[in-house]
Formats: C-alpha cells, sequence, structure tokens
C-alpha cells in the first residue's frame, strides 16, 4: 500500500496531516499511556469527539499557528501517534514541537525519533522557522534524552508548572535554533 497524502517520508514511518479518522486511535493510545504523569497539560482533548473537533479546527485555520501530522507506518498507514508545531510564531519564526502518545508496543525502536527528525525538517526547511522549543515534565526523563539526542538543549525550568496526584511539578524548557540543528543532523 503506497503511503497516503504523505507530507514527509522516512525509512519506517511518513508523516500526514491528521483527519478526523485518526481521532479514535489518538485518544485511544492516549488513554493507554503507560506513563500517565506525563500527559498534557491540560491542552489536549480526552474524548473521540473532542478530538475530532481538535483535527477540524486544525483543518479550517486560514493561517495556522498549529499544524499537526500522523505518524503513520509505511506500508499500512497504521496511525502510530501524532507530531506537531504549535503556537507558531509567524514574525519571530518561532515554534513549540511536541509529539503524541505512541502506544507501549511502539516505544523504544525509534519511531518517535524518527517522526521528530522529519518534523524538524518540515519546521526549518520547509517552514523556514529559526527556533522551536518543547516542553517536557522533569520527571521525564526519556522525554528529555530523546530531545537532546536530537540537538535540543536544556534552556530553562518552569518551577511547580503542573500539577500531578496532589503535587506540584516542574517543567523543563529545551530549545532548538535552525543551527544547532543543522549541527546535529549532520553530525
Amino acid at each position: 500500500m503506497a503511503e497516503r497524502n504523505p507530507v514527509k517520508v522516512g525509512e519506517r514511518v511518513y508523516l500526514r496531516p491528521v483527519e478526523v479518522a485518526d481521532a479514535r486511535a489518538i485518544m485511544m493510545s492516549s488513554h493507554l499511556e503507560s506513563e500517565p504523569q506525563f500527559q498534557g497539560r491540560g491542552r489536549v482533548p480526552t474524548s473521540v469527539m473532542a478530538f475530532e473537533t481538535w483535527i477540524r479546527e486544525l483543518a479550517s485555520t486560514g493561517t495556522p499557528d498549529a499544524i499537526a501530522f500522523a505518524i503513520c507506518k509505511r506500508g499500512d498507514d497504521r496511525c502510530l501517534g501524532t507530531v506537531m508545531i504549535r503556537n507558531i510564531d509567524w514574525i519571530n519564526r518561532t515554534a513549540e514541537t511536541g509529539t503524541g502518545l505512541l502506544a507501549a508496543e511502539d516505544r523504544g525502536r525509534g519511531i518517535g525519533a524518527e517522526a521528530k527528525r522529519l518534523l524538524l525538517e518540515y519546521a526549518f526547511v520547509d517552514l523556514q522557522l529559526h527556533a522551536l522549543n518543547a516542553l517536557v515534565f522533569s520527571g521525564n526523563t526519556r522525554s528529555a534524552a530523546a530531545l537532546t539526542k536530537q540537538g535540543y538543549r536544556l534552556a530553562g525550568r518552569l518551577t511547580a508548572d503542573v500539577q500531578r496526584g496532589g503535587a506540584f511539578h516542574d517543567t523543563l524548557v529545551f530549545d532548538l535554533t535552525r543551527a544547532d540543528w543543522e549541527r546535529a543532523r549532520h553530525s
């Protein structure tokens, strides 16, 4: 089966615009999250209907401040999760990146890293953005390490930013400039 509406194609996965038909898979993977303490900051939908509305709103904006892609397995178009660019500042050429939740069986195999590499190429080459940032809960060492491998650097910390389990936790802020991305991808 050929890739359907691909925007960026990698070795094992490709990125395509999210579709309303992806809403159930995205919602189910978010509810299967094996580490719920790292899930969302209250900014993401939690039901199929809410995800469908979110996807329709993304598609309906003229000059978007957010762009989301389904991470699809090459050959079968199975939606494994999402990557997105949000809070796009078109004047300053900056944005925030995020990687959606993948099912546990798809983790630790480099699928998220490959999807993020494709997203960074889209952000820096296709959109000509200058700098990106990403937010990670302080206890999420796996995501922090993945960002560092992709060239991001720790830029700061938002103290007591997120409440989980009755306690407040810090959020780590990572940033990546186009120049740093170029160096990281060629090393």
